[in-house]
């Protein structure tokens, strides 16, 4: 017997009020080996609640019928295992750079989101990074940090950016948020981006390291692949769209699309401290630092430089997987009413740990 836990997108919110509580207990279940499986397309199945069928959407969960789960919403499903759900998997060795130039306001959200979500991952520094510590781990998160990632040099040097270069060359998973995105990008050599980038994907920003060119705001990004396991629990058909805090992160120009793939595209601009929201903000305080800084975004900046352009993508290198998150899924919603704990976001984030977890090597 299984339990199903939905996790359906209802507006802003989701059928579980409290997402960290779901996660963080799923998360403790895969890291005893317990068996989790996760839907991965739209099934109708026989339920106790709805014994003539109902539809369990992407995202949603399924455990052993003898997991104890508090405080979640579960219906016990009557037709056994749905066929549409996979197992999931997360990796047990997770790094998250923390080097000399990544700055606070950047990596102290990320690990707000990890103790939201019960999650395991060492805090390593350049240093480690350049003794060769990556050896010894599965998957690398680089936050953002005060540029367009070319401070990440002064602390890393050429050893730093070899070690993780070579870390997902040879199978290595990487997830990046913002100027951790604009990292592994290319650019011309010649140029100075192209010294401090990584030059790993066909991926550049057509501004190069002038990420003070757009500013700071809350954005619309529309999601181009409502199926993709990074959007479950997000995107409920096409389209679907997320609004998010953004701060002056890259914007991705596809040099060829051999192994990239887009998941989602920057659509609307909505606030800014050039023009403030009408809402509250109390519940995000770093959305209320977003409307303050020096830099603000403005819809003549996110048309000229952001709208249409990739927001999230996808891309290989040598036998490793990447993630790159252009705005900051780690700052939370908006300003909406749920605590930072369950903002909707942190599924963003989830999902990609799950996804890039899941990806089998060669």
């Amino acid at each position: 017997m299984y339990k199903v836990i939905p996790m359906t997108r209802l507006g802003l919110a989701t059928y579980q009020g409290k997402l960290s509580n779901v996660y963080k207990q799923i998360n403790r279940m895969l890291y005893k080996g317990e068996e989790v499986y996760r839907v991965q397309k739209k099934a109708k199945c026989a339920t106790e609640q709805f014994p003539e069928g109902h539809f369990i959407y992407p995202g949603s969960f399924i455990v052993k019928g003898e997991a104890v789960l508090e405080g979640v919403k579960s219906d016990t499903l009557k037709d056994g295992m749905v066929h549409e759900a996979e197992r999931l998997l997360l990796k047990s060795k997770i790094a998250f750079l923390d080097g000399m130039n990544c700055a606070p306001f950047c990596s102290e959200p990320f690990i707000q989101f990890f103790n939201a979500y019960g999650l395991k991952v060492d805090i390593i520094s350049d240093q480690d990074v350049r003794s060769g510590i990556l050896k010894d781990y599965e998957i690398l998160i680089v936050p953002g940090g005060p540029d367009a990632g070319e401070s990440y040099y002064e602390g890393l040097g050429e050893l730093g950016f070899n070690e993780i270069k070579s870390f997902v060359e040879d199978g290595g998973l990487y997830l990046g948020s913002c100027a951790g995105s604009y990292f592994p990008l290319s650019a011309m050599k010649d140029t100075l981006a192209h010294d401090v980038w990584l030059n790993m994907l066909p991926v550049t920003d057509l501004s190069g390291l002038d990420y003070w060119r757009t500013g700071t705001g809350f954005v619309r990004v529309e999601i181009e692949d409502p199926g993709h396991p990074v959007t479950f629990g997000l995107a409920m058909g096409s389209p679907s769209t997320v609004d998010m805090i953004y701060w002056e992160g890259p914007a991705f120009e596809i040099l060829h699309l051999e192994n990239i793939q887009v998941i989602a595209r920057y659509k609307d601009f909505i606030a800014s401290g050039k023009e403030l929201p009408s809402w509250s903000l109390e519940n995000n305080p770093i959305a209320i630092e977003a409307m303050k800084w020096s830099n603000p975004l403005t819809k003549e900046r996110f048309k000229k430089h952001l709208e249409g352009s990739p927001a999230i993508i996808e891309g290989t290198y040598g036998k490793g997987h990447m993630v790159l998150i252009s705005p900051h899924a780690e700052f939370g919603d908006c300003g909406t009413e749920h605590a930072m704990a369950d903002n909707t976001h942190y599924q963003l984030l989830m999902n990609s740990l799950y996804y890039l977890s899941g990806i089998k090597g060669e």
